[in-house]
């Protein structure tokens, strides 16, 4: 039976690339609310600007200043938003960076499983095959001294024999 002495190592890798999984969604998941936090004001300042834009000649003073300083208010918060944008930026990278470290030292242990139990089936493999050969061996004894054992001949040999 196959045992990977480093089963305790792969599990604990596996567990710190969910942890980073985990910080990089959190970070991912700041930065997307706050680009959508962006379009969202973007929309609704463009929307108030048509609207101030389409009423100018029919609305008094007072509701244009208003409507004016609404404007200049999502401008100021469309500017926050970018800020906080740019701020996400960073932490993003850094755990996206955290996240690929952690897959490829869970990737290399993984590989080095592979190639032990590449190399434990090969050594099975090995083993069946001389305890068929025993077998054969001791079947061909039995069989008698007036019958010679079969000799297979190597298939892969170019020459004549």
């Amino acid at each position: 039976m196959f045992r990977f002495g480093l089963d305790p190592a792969l599990a604990q890798r596996e567990r710190i690339e969910r942890e980073r999984a985990i910080e990089h969604a959190r970070a991912l998941r700041i930065e997307r609310d706050a680009v959508h936090a962006r379009e969202t004001l973007t929309r609704r300042r463009e929307a108030a600007r048509r609207r101030l834009l389409h009423d100018a000649a029919s609305v008094a003073g007072d509701a244009l200043r208003l409507a004016s300083a609404h404007c200049e208010y999502l401008d100021r918060a469309i500017a926050e938003t970018e800020r906080r944008i740019e701020a996400a930026v960073a932490p993003l990278e850094a755990a996206r960076l955290r996240l690929v470290e952690a897959a490829r030292d869970r990737s290399i242990v993984e590989a080095l499983r592979a190639r032990r139990l590449a190399a434990y089936l090969a050594q099975a493999a090995q083993a069946e095959q001389r305890e068929f050969d025993e077998q054969n061996v001791c079947l061909a004894g039995r069989v008698g001294e007036t019958e010679p054992p079969m000799v297979e001949r190597d298939v892969r040999r170019t020459e004549p024999p």
